[in-house]
């Protein structure tokens, strides 16, 4: 059986979503699609909520650009919500762009290993955020003794921003993964851009 017959197969849990044709969307969804640097694939199939796409590409854009987070405290989250959430696609993205920001291989396995009390690899504040995080996916909230404690060490702002990116990064999770969106081409840990 191929794969398109089995996408087709009622009973088949394969999926096969074709990207939507953006020269039908409407003018500001194109255009918004047009000027983005990297049309990665989650962007590509994102064409199917018109009404949405462009308040999620301004989302996006504040979470990459806007945050007062820093860039290597969100990442490490992202990375957690994709272990948490199984999600390759998001792992794979983050792994450029979280060495970028400065975690380091030792990181990336501990998180990927579910070591987020190692100290060893964690330094005290890494390892509040990251229990921040895990309390955040795993129960829904941060309990009050616990989100005090991650006060001593963060400001209001960036653990709003910690909250702000779990629950995007979470939400583009099921959407990656309901869609079956494949991970986007690199070369050489830059996403082929087009």
């Amino acid at each position: 059986m191929t794969d398109a017959s089995r996408a087709e197969d009622p009973i088949s849990g394969c999926v096969k979503i074709d990207y939507p044709d953006f020269s039908v969307l409407p003018h500001a969804v194109r255009t918004t699609f047009e000027s983005l640097p990297t049309k990665v694939n989650f962007f590509r199939m994102l064409g199917h909520s018109p009404g949405a796409f462009v308040p999620v590409i301004d989302l996006t854009n504040a979470i990459f650009r806007d945050l007062t987070l820093s860039d290597y405290h969100k990442e490490m989250l992202v990375l957690m919500v994709a272990v948490h959430e199984q999600v390759a696609y998001e792992w794979e993205q983050h792994v450029s762009i979280g060495q970028a920001a400065g975690v380091r291989p030792d990181q990336f396995i501990a998180i990927a290993e579910g070591r987020i009390e190692d100290a060893d690899v964690f330094k005290d504040d890494e390892r509040v955020l990251l229990r921040f995080g895990k309390s955040i996916l795993v129960d829904g909230k941060a309990h009050g003794v616990q989100f005090k404690n991650a006060l001593r060490r963060f400001t209001v702002q960036e653990l709003s921003d910690a909250i702000l990116v779990l629950g995007y990064y979470r939400m583009l999770a099921a959407y990656i993964q309901t869609f079956n969106i494949p991970i986007d081409a690199q070369s050489d840990g830059h996403w082929i851009k087009g």
